[in-house]
């Protein structure tokens, strides 16, 4: 979810966001709908259940490295890119307060927004080393997609609701920083509705991600309650 100025913006990167949202709500919903027992998904051992929500995680943070790439493609803007960081970052400690308020079996310690802000700063190094950047996002991504969904990553033993560790994820970073030298950003669309509100919803991907499971957890909630009343 990091962002260019808004007189650069990338349709593309917009778009891509917006797309990624569009998926998360449609996870997130259909955790819900487990979670309060109206309908009955393996979220835990399905292999769609398992590979949707890290699609999810790995688009965002593909989005990121591309992100990074443009905005800082003649060198590093550190204010702009300590302002955004510490937005990210206030945001997640948000999240980590008030879902350890609310679920502290299962708060989010260093989820995507965690992530994110690591992500971010480990990926400055290799935004004017494209090749290195793919090099080292293949090494941490195809042990992961051909091994064992088990395999040992360095990461902590968790029971969050959100955890993504830095590795492998920043490879999708990486990845992305190779993508936009490559010239992925310059990707046209039609211009249709679909394209403008997958557009709008990218412009706006940190808001919606910060409402948007709010409002689904309380509007099921309502309807549990309705239902079982």
């Amino acid at each position: 979810m990091e962002e260019v100025k808004h007189k650069n913006r990338s349709l593309f990167l917009d778009v891509l966001r917006g797309f990624t949202v569009v998926l998360m709500i449609i996870f997130h919903f259909s955790f819900d709908l487990d979670y309060f027992g109206l309908v009955s998904f393996d979220i835990v051992h399905h292999p769609f259940w398992y590979f949707f929500p890290r699609l999810i995680v790995f688009l965002f943070l593909f989005a990121v490295g591309v992100a990074l790439t443009l905005a800082h493609r003649e060198g590093i803007k550190w204010k702009p890119f300590f302002k955004r960081l510490l937005l990210i970052v206030f945001w997640a400690v948000v999240i980590s307060a008030v879902t350890y308020k609310f679920f502290p079996n299962n708060w989010i310690y260093f989820g995507t927004l965690h992530s994110i802000a690591v992500v971010s700063v480990m990926s400055l190094p290799f935004l004017k080393r494209p090749r290195e950047a793919l090099i080292i996002g293949l090494c941490l991504f195809i042990p992961s997609i051909t091994m064992d969904k088990t395999i040992p990553w360095i990461q902590l033993p968790h029971s969050s609701w959100d955890y993504i560790s830095p590795f492998p994820w920043v490879g999708a970073s990486l990845l992305g920083i190779f993508a936009a030298h490559k010239g992925i950003q310059r990707i046209e669309f039609p211009q249709n509705s679909l394209v403008k509100s997958l557009n709008y919803l990218g412009k706006h991907s940190l808001f919606v991600y910060l409402i948007h499971q709010p409002i689904l957890f309380g509007i099921l909630m309502l309807v549990v309650k309705v239902i079982r009343s």
